[in-house]
């Protein structure tokens, strides 16, 4: 079992740091690039579809599914702090986060873009979302980084 803990830990590890950088860059660059361009809100609207149908989806569900299975195997097989920590942090910093206000303001934004070009809820959605997005780099970054100190001690 400590090898297949060790497997899980890690994989879980590296896809919590890979979605941490995606988010990352979304905080740090993309939003502030799309608020200065006049289609931004067209953009976004099109990276959100885009999105659903890349990598990202699977890598999204693989962490967040590694993540809530080392918090079982976790309660069931032996109790680690930091394993328990890390991952329930991930999950609900990062996959809660996601479902419950980044989703819905993606929706949102689609629904409001108009054929003008002009979005009446772009300004909103940017300063929420991207609240929103850092609490999801945070808790990605703080997952892997929680997961790491697991497997080092």
């Amino acid at each position: 079992m400590d090898d297949l803990m060790n497997v899980l830990v890690f994989i879980s590890m590296i896809s919590m740091a890979v979605m941490g950088g995606v988010y990352f860059v979304f905080s740090v660059f993309v939003m502030q690039s799309l608020a200065q361009i006049r289609n931004g809100a067209e953009v976004m609207v099109k990276i959100n579809q885009v999105i659903l149908h890349s990598l990202f989806l699977p890598l999204f569900f693989l962490s967040s599914g590694l993540a809530a299975f080392i918090i079982v195997l976790n309660l069931l097989v032996q109790f680690d702090a930091l394993l328990f920590m890390g991952s329930a942090v991930y999950i609900l910093g990062m996959f809660a986060c996601t479902a419950v206000c980044n989703v819905p303001l993606n929706k949102r934004l689609e629904a409001a873009h108009s054929s003008s070009g002009k979005n009446p809820f772009w300004a909103e959605y940017l300063q929420r979302w991207t609240r929103w997005n850092h609490v999801r780099t945070i808790s990605s970054v703080l997952g892997a980084a929680a997961l790491y100190a697991a497997g080092s001690s």
